[in-house]
């Protein structure tokens, strides 16, 4: 039987000096109903994750999956990015201003998504400097919605910014990229690609605050030529 799961992360309750953020719980709650209620994803929620507790749901997911599942990882907390070396990183709750050693860089996000063995792959980071996660492809329009595309290994990253930080504010509660990522999910109808999706997010965010949403694949983690991400409803069991 083909899955639909998704794997969301909801990180706010930071260390102190690390300040907390007051919209990835409320975020990653409506995104998982509305993934759940639009197009029958199996849902999973982590909040407040330490780099352990991310790591292991990764792997555990990883191991339950199949080539022919649907995979949508979602990621809201703080970003860094090192001025040093331009490596992006997500901070989990138990990260240290004092060491990188708990954060999880680029590297190793794109190391934990290659070991997911579903054909479709999809991140979706809100966090400030998330758009190094893109930066290893570009992805533009051309691709068809159609069962050609499942044939590929399609690993895809939507962030809610660019090399730059992003608000924690927006609209109701959410954040302003979360807010336009769930009206797009609303307005779904039928079998859509990503960077359909994209498109619509992107043009909502950027008019609302500065930041400029990316869209690109992930090679390092196995994407092939041709490759995209389908938003589909998921089979009735």
């Amino acid at each position: 039987m083909v899955c639909w799961i998704a794997l969301l992360f909801g990180n706010h309750r930071y260390q102190p000096p690390i300040p907390p953020l007051e919209t990835p719980a409320r975020d990653v709650d409506q995104v998982a109903a509305s993934l759940r209620q639009k197009l029958g994803f199996e849902i999973r929620v982590v909040k407040n994750a330490t780099k352990a507790d991310m790591v292991r749901a990764v792997a555990a997911l990883a191991r339950e999956v199949g080539t022919a599942d649907s995979v949508f990882v979602y990621y809201a907390g703080h970003g860094y990015l090192m001025d040093d070396t331009h490596m992006g990183y997500w901070i989990p709750v138990d990260g240290s201003v004092k060491t990188a050693a708990q954060w999880i860089s680029n590297t190793d996000i794109s190391k934990l998504l290659g070991a997911i063995p579903a054909r479709q792959v999809m991140l979706v980071s809100d966090s400030c400097f998330s758009g190094t996660l893109a930066r290893e492809q570009a992805i533009s329009a051309g691709v068809q919605p159609g069962r050609e595309v499942l044939r590929k290994r399609s690993v895809i990253v939507l962030s809610s910014g660019g090399e730059e930080p992003v608000s924690d504010e927006g609209k109701d509660g959410h954040s302003v990229f979360a807010w336009h990522f769930l009206r797009s999910i609303g307005q779904l109808d039928g079998t859509t690609i990503g960077f359909d999706v994209y498109k619509v997010v992107r043009k909502g965010v950027s008019e609302d605050y500065p930041q400029q949403p990316q869209y690109g694949a992930v090679v390092s983690a196995g994407h092939e030529a041709g490759g995209e991400y389908l938003f589909e409803p998921a089979p009735k069991r």
